[in-house]
């Protein structure tokens, strides 16, 4: 990584950051976005990434993957889900005096072990991110137009999970209802540690209907909840049938990609496992894949030339035209 590729560098636009505390409703309640935009690109819309947060996380992590995205043109929305931290201080499941540190840690952890596995709060996630989609021709939020077709979804832990659904994989076993939650604008999906079959009404057969172009992120030592390891966190990119995927697998470092969630550019705490550097790998791929699918030829020809090789093992389908 010594001479940054066009996709690590830092992109030409300056970034503004907005706060909407109440960006539109659905029938759990409004609820929030925090979103990244760039500043005079003279766009008359801008292409749009939905970023989802991983469990328990918040709508202001994955700052600096947002921002990274924003600074080369993308508007970067990241929406608020019933089991952020923020949302359980605003609504008073835990206390705000007390929303720092490990026991507040340790209390948000039991409030939303519950929710991992709840099929009602799959679908929250999933109608939250949908109705965030379907606002965007009519948005007033922002001082940009957004544009509401050729939306890419991405989410990290829990938030590959949301996104999954968002692009088409099938649930069985649990409701049909909740069979397919695939929404039309969504025309790219970023999967950084999704998880694979066995786990919450995910099958061998989720992934065979799903052509949405798709880029799976993980890591060496991105273990699952069981103990599952890279074999089963691939399992969306070897069994989907999108004719344009690509798979990364970071070295050195772990389900948290070097601290990928945090708020903002601030050093990696030296107890965590991976380095800074996985970081800005991540945003490479996804700026790279994002572009890929909107039809970058030179982004597609990096990707399948096995970019970033001392640090990630790459595989790709789907070559330049």
């Amino acid at each position: 990584m010594d001479q940054k590729s066009l996709w690590e560098a830092r992109g030409p636009y300056l970034v503004a950051s907005y706060d909407v505390d109440n960006w539109t409703a659905v029938d759990d309640g409004e609820f929030a976005v925090f979103a990244q935009v760039p500043t005079d690109t003279g766009a008359e819309r801008l292409p749009v990434v939905v970023l989802s947060h991983g469990l328990g996380g918040d709508h202001h992590g994955y700052a600096p993957l947002g921002a990274h995205l924003a600074s080369h043109g993308y508007a970067v929305l990241h929406p608020q889900y019933r089991d952020s931290r923020s949302h359980l201080v605003r609504t008073g499941q835990i206390d705000p005096v007390a929303a720092s540190g490990s026991a507040a840690d340790e209390a948000v952890a039991v409030l939303v072990k519950a929710m991992l596995f709840d099929p009602q709060h799959w679908w929250s996630r999933v109608r939250r991110a949908r109705a965030l989609i379907d606002s965007l021709s009519e948005q007033q939020r922002l001082d940009v137009n957004l544009d509401p077709s050729g939306v890419t979804v991405a989410g990290h832990s829990y938030g590959a999970y949301t996104t999954q659904l968002l692009i088409g994989a099938r649930l069985f076993g649990v409701g049909p209802e909740l069979r397919t939650c695939a929404h039309p604008a969504v025309t790219c999906g970023v999967l950084i540690s999704p998880q694979g079959s066995g786990d919450r009404g995910l099958t061998e057969r989720s992934w065979d209907q799903v052509v949405t172009p798709m880029l799976v992120i993980t890591a060496e030592r991105d273990f699952g909840p069981n103990g599952e390891g890279v074999d089963w966190r691939r399992e969306p990119f070897d069994r989907a049938a999108s004719p344009l995927r690509h798979l990364a697998i970071v070295a050195d470092t772990d389900h948290h990609m070097g601290g990928i969630a945090s708020t903002d550019e601030a050093p990696v705490d030296e107890h965590e496992l991976g380095r800074a550097w996985s970081r800005r790998v991540v945003s490479a791929l996804t700026l790279a894949f994002v572009e890929a699918a909107r039809g970058d030829r030179e982004a597609v020809r990096w990707l399948a030339a096995d970019p970033l090789a001392t640090a990630v093992k790459n595989e790709h389908v789907g070559g330049p035209s």
